[in-house]
């Protein structure tokens, strides 16, 4: 087996990337907060254990075409 292969796990982790405060560049494990803001958009709200710097972020997530209605 190649070790050039990509598996479906490795693309999620590329994906799922941790935040480095952008103060003290300390690596963030967890948001303080999420807020749902619509079916494709999550903001986190991150607050730095280290220097206490608060800031947020936010995810657009995309499900290409493959959604399926469950009717």
């Amino acid at each position: 087996m190649s070790g050039q292969t990509e598996t479906r796990s490795d693309v999620m982790m590329r994906r799922l990337t941790l935040p480095s405060c952008p103060k003290c560049n300390d690596l963030l494990f967890a948001p303080a907060a999420s807020e749902f803001v619509s079916k494709e958009h999550v903001r986190h709200q991150w607050s730095c254990e280290t220097c206490g710097h608060e800031f947020s972020t936010s995810v657009r997530m995309s499900f290409g075409g493959n959604r399926r209605s469950l009717s």
